[in-house]
């Protein structure tokens, strides 16, 4: 008896020693690791350097990649698919403050596109940069729309020869497909309250309806003028400048033979022809170092690093204003970063509501809205911080239209930019059937139900006047609810709010005009205010993001896996790229684009508060 006890003391010492013995291992692991991995040059920056503004991708607010997947690219030299915003800003105004910056050099030869309005707060800080005195200058192999606007706020825009400025306008495009599904036999069963709640018009139209064209027409046309009025004060052109190119190009194309750098510098869009050989000479001669008539350069993602050490950003422990960000499509239920997910975005206002040292709520929205139940949920959430005695503020980034207007309509304000698309206070839901498709390829459906309910919604049959009816009843309960929640919030009747509702878009500086919003300006602007309104004087807060967090395991995985790929880098194990295994993983991205989009449409019910017009910008 005696020995069974000692023997099971003994087990429970052993394992135990075992389980401490396992920690430190992984312990020592851990530590091996971190010495060998980290081992990466150190950015230098002496005096006469040049600050790179190269983003890189779509610019966000919020990135959507994890810690790992951005590491990872770097340490391959591959550009990451998003930049932030306020890191290009942030960088800048270092700069023009840091003695050791000689110029910018601005290259956008990687930058996919942005909204409008994110494109605008980098120009702002580029003009700002280049009131310390410093020269910035601009080369690219090729010149896009967003690209271009960026550029022409430089002191001097080169382009290669080969290359050339792409200036077309503003434009909305869709694919329409009630004629397909007719030929396929299937049955788009559509119901909308609103008639410019143009996101549905697809599938049971061939083309743009009159109320559509009518909206597009004007918030395009308006938008066009801000792009306009960015690009021609920046180069000192005539207001009307780029209308002048666009309607001439043709021709000046056919009398330069072909030369588009030569129209685009005769127009005054650049001011000099460059290759990469001679505009490198030309950045030697002007900021070479004396010693090696070598030009030297640190692109601003290192910069910020080295920035962020010198001159941490200032935090406030007790009084903060917090930012929380809603982009994308809201989607029901909850995801990662990047995705403006119905439960992930409510908890995290949530936070700022229970959090005694956040005095304020910022809500950053840049979507086209979504689902309308996960809709409901943000704007719940964001209820609890009102209640909280904390004010709400929200700012308009690029778009907050539809289910993006309506968690922000009971904000004590709203601030926008003139260049913001907003509004369309409206819903829709799309239903499918496809009885004579099945039927044309040999499928039959049977079967029975205990009420006339159960055979509902089938896609083998027919939408029955039953089913039609209740649709019909619960969409126009949920547009009543979309225009009562906007009337209470902006305190205007329901006729009012209907009456610039009906799923109609506006440009912010229209929606300013009609009370959708409150006032024109950036997210700083919107910060100041927050604090105002919470009695905080400038210099007694901090301004903080409230992020989602990585789950544990996620991170601990991701930590692993990134010091191995490190380490495996430095010994040269695995460096031979596998371009089979690249064509695999550029298709499965494609894919999953694909699928993500579909996946987006995942309301409960059905029924939607988004923005199909104004999503792409």
């Amino acid at each position: 008896m005696i020995g069974k006890i000692f023997r099971a003391i003994w087990t429970g010492v052993d394992g135990f020693r075992k389980v401490i013995h396992l920690v430190l291992m992984i312990f020592v692991f851990v530590l091996m690791l971190a010495a060998l991995g980290s081992g990466q040059t150190p950015v230098n920056i002496k005096d006469g350097t040049v600050l790179l503004l190269n983003p890189s991708g779509v610019l966000v607010h919020e990135l959507s990649a994890g810690e790992l997947d951005l590491e990872l690219l770097r340490m391959n030299d591959d550009p990451p698919p998003e930049t932030l915003v306020r890191d290009v800003v942030r960088a800048l105004r270092h700069a023009a403050e840091d003695d050791r910056i000689a110029a910018v050099l601005v290259d956008i030869d990687g930058l996919a596109g942005g909204g409008f309005t994110k494109l605008q707060d980098i120009a702002t800080a580029m003009r700002e940069f280049r009131e310390s005195g410093k020269p910035m200058i601009s080369y690219s192999s090729w010149y896009g729309q967003s690209g271009y606007l960026l550029a022409s706020q430089a002191d001097e825009v080169f382009v290669h020869d080969y290359g050339g400025v792409d200036i077309r306008g503003m434009g909305r495009w869709r694919m329409y497909y009630a004629e397909m599904f007719n030929k396929l036999g299937i049955d788009p069963h559509i119901f909308r309250i609103g008639e410019y709640k143009s996101f549905v018009e697809p599938y049971f139209r061939n083309s743009m309806s009159d109320e559509d064209r009518q909206s597009a027409e004007q918030w395009l046309g308006a938008l066009w003028g801000e792009y306009q009025r960015e690009v021609t004060e920046a180069r000192e052109l005539a207001s009307d400048a780029l209308d002048q190119y666009a309607a001439n190009l043709t021709e000046a194309l056919e009398g330069a033979g072909g030369d588009l750098a030569r129209v685009n510098l005769e127009a005054g869009l650049i001011d000099a022809i460059h290759n990469d050989e001679t505009f490198k000479e030309y950045m030697k001669e002007r900021f070479g170092d004396s010693e090696d008539g070598e030009y030297h350069k640190v692109g601003f993602a290192d910069y910020l690093t080295v920035a962020d050490r010198e001159n941490p950003p200032y935090s406030d422990d007790e009084n903060k204003v917090g930012v929380v960000v809603v982009a994308g499509s809201i989607i029901d239920g909850s995801a990662g970063p990047g995705a403006a997910a119905g439960d992930s975005i409510a908890k995290l206002v949530r936070h700022a509501a229970e959090e005694e040292d956040i005095k304020a709520l910022v809500l950053q929205v840049d979507s086209p809205g979504g689902s309308a139940f996960a809709s409901e949920v943000i704007s719940g959430a964001v209820a609890t911080v009102t209640e909280a005695g904390k004010p709400v503020v929200v700012s308009m980034s690029s778009v907050a239209a539809s289910g993006g207007y309506y968690v922000a309509a009971e904000a004590d304000e709203i601030w926008a930019y003139s260049g913001t698309i907003t509004g369309s206070i409206g819903v829709g839901a799309v239903f499918f059937t496809a009885p004579r498709l099945l039927e044309r390829i040999g499928f039959t459906e049977d079967g029975l139900g205990t009420t006339p309910l159960s055979e509902q919604g089938r896609i083998g049959r027919d939408l029955d006047e039953s089913l039609r009816r209740q649709v019909d009843s619960q969409i126009g309960r949920v547009y009543e609810r979309f225009v009562g929640h906007v009337s209470q919030g902006r305190g205007m009747t329901f006729e009012e709010v209907d009456g610039i509702g009906r799923g109609r878009v506006w440009i912010g500086s229209d929606a300013a005009s009609i009370n959708l919003v409150d006032n024109i300006g950036t997210l700083e602007d919107a910060a100041e205010s927050a604090a105002g309104l919470a009695g905080l004087e400038e210099g007694e807060y901090s301004v903080e993001r409230i992020k989602r967090k990585r789950p544990f395991l996620t991170g601990l995985s991701e930590f692993f896996q990134l010091r191995l790929a490190r380490l495996k880098q430095r010994l040269g194990i695995g460096s031979e790229p596998d371009r089979f295994m690249d064509a695999v993983q550029q298709a499965r991205k494609i894919l999953n684009a694909e699928l993500d989009q579909l996946a987006q449409l995942n309301d409960p019910r059905g029924f939607y508060y988004h923005c199909g017009t104004c999503a792409a910008y």
